[in-house]
């Protein structure tokens, strides 16, 4: 009956590790379709997982970085982690759900995400001889800032700059509406040493109903965007010169209209003297003629011709009387169109006197908008200061971190070596143990065996007494019968 228990213990043992063998067999890596998307400084999870769901406790699990070259990334091994071999750029920095190994769930999770972690990973099953690959896509991005550039015409120029971008983004301006401002020149991009990108963009805007403006950078393969919005105030933009340059017109139109009539009279006069002295001289010709006459008392031919002329002087003399009379109404209209000129000279006076105050006025905002040109050149400089004392910060972090970090390595490799040779001093140890307990155990079946020996021995010599005895006490029966 007992042979018959072992027995079935056997073959339900063999069973079971067949049916896992098998279902172990037709498990399949899996990981994800799309790519990881991860930004700097963030903790994220590789997925990879078997399906259909055994435990891999006991399997071998290697994450590797394949590119730009084979990086070991996370070993579990034995039914542990094992950062022998590790890449340095990992140390302290990957782990695995150990929890979770059991459902099949051999996910990566790494933290403190850098740009240069950006790659293709695998995920290897060593005892499944199978794999899948995980895409890590990894960005950098931060808000872009707006500030005021100067004024262009009768616009104001924005200025939007944004810094720290991985990979290269895209910039644009925008209205309060949403529609897509057209920028002046393509936009300015700068590289620095660790390949972030830096993008510069201008537009010149007009006054709007609220002079609202925004600046957008976007990053498609990280679907990653950034916005910052602008209000313009009405006091920076410069104000409209219209009124200044049609009251320049209209005083030059007045000027030259002054200039017309001054011409047109001083001509008039100039003819209306030129008349008069001939007149003058006609009426001296005819006293002179009529005297003539009576001092020779000439023939009636000769008075009749002298009288024809008189009549045509006469004539021309009533002509030029009358032109005299058409060049003083003219002299009066000029007269009119020149006073009507001087009112409106007037008031022209007074919207130069308007345009002057505006002009005055501009010329403060002009005086402002230079200090806060300056203000704004002096922010920069203290931002630029402040940029470059953060940056040798960084710098000397980033050698404290190196160091700490090589010294961290160092001391893991120290603590790694120490724990491989107590673990080898502990194999050792059990080994001897193993050897001390099988040789104790050899002697105590040996010792048992002789025991036993001895006491087969004890028992058959017992048995031979008693035999012994029994024989005796019959011989003593028989022979008392015969007695």
């Amino acid at each position: 009956m007992k042979t018959f228990q072992t027995s079935a213990a056997w073959c339900l043992g063999i069973l079971f590790i067949s049916v896992s063998l098998i279902t172990t067999g037709s498990s399949e890596v899996v990981g994800p379709a799309d790519p990881v998307v991860a930004l700097t400084g963030d903790d994220i999870i590789l997925p990879c997982s078997l399906k259909p769901s055994v435990s891999a406790e006991d399997m071998i699990v290697e994450w590797t970085r394949l590119n730009p070259k084979a990086e070991k990334v996370h070993l579990y091994l034995d039914s542990r982690d094992s950062f022998v071999d590790q890449f340095p750029s990992y140390r302290g920095r990957t782990s695995m759900f150990n929890e979770e190994l059991k459902n099949g769930n051999v996910s990566l999770k790494l933290t403190n995400v850098t740009l240069s972690d950006a790659g293709r990973y695998r995920c290897f099953i060593q005892t499944l001889k199978k794999e899948t690959t995980v895409q890590l896509l990894v960005g950098a991005v931060s808000q872009p800032v707006i500030s005021i550039d100067g004024t262009k015409g009768w616009g104001v120029v924005l200025k939007c700059e944004s810094g720290g971008w991985f990979p290269e983004p895209q910039m644009e301006w925008l209205d309060s509406s949403g529609t897509i401002l057209p920028a002046d020149g393509p936009p300015e991009r700068h590289r620095d040493s660790e390949g972030l990108y830096t993008v510069r963009r201008h537009v010149t805007v007009n006054r709007t109903g609220n002079n609202r403006f925004t600046c957008r950078v976007n990053q498609l393969e990280i679907n990653h965007l950034k916005e910052t919005e602008i209000h313009v105030p009405d006091e920076v933009f410069p104000k409209s010169q219209v009124g200044l340059i049609v009251g320049l017109l209209i005083a030059v139109a007045v000027v030259v209209l002054a200039a017309s009539a001054g011409v047109f009279m001083w001509r008039k006069h100039t003819e209306e003297k030129k008349c008069r002295k001939q007149l003058e001289k006609q009426k001296i010709q005819s006293t002179e003629l009529l005297e003539d006459v009576n001092k020779r008392k000439a023939p009636s031919s000769f008075v009749q011709n002298l009288t024809e002329q008189l009549m045509a002087a006469k004539k021309q003399i009533e002509m030029l009387s009358k032109d005299k009379d058409d060049v003083t109404r003219e002299k009066d209209g000029l007269q009119g169109q020149l006073n009507d000129v001087t009112r409106e000279k007037d008031g022209l006076q007074g919207l130069l006197n308007d345009v002057t105050r505006e002009k005055d006025d501009l010329q403060k905002q002009t005086g402002q908008l230079e200090k806060l040109k300056k203000d704004k050149e002096k922010l920069r400089n203290e931002k630029d200061k402040v940029i470059r004392e953060r940056d040798e910060h960084i710098q000397n972090l980033t050698g404290e971190m190196e160091k700490l970090r090589n010294e961290k390595d160092e001391h893991i490799q120290n603590l790694t070596g120490e724990m491989e040779k107590l673990r080898n001093e502990k194999d050792e140890h059990i080994q001897n143990l193993t050897g001390e307990m099988e040789k104790l155990r050899n002697e105590k079946d040996e010792h048992i065996q002789n025991l036993t020996g001895e006491m087969e021995k004890l028992r058959n010599e017992k048995d031979k007494v008693i035999r012994e005895r029994e024989s005796d006490g019959m011989e003593d029966m028989e022979m008392g019968g015969v007695f």
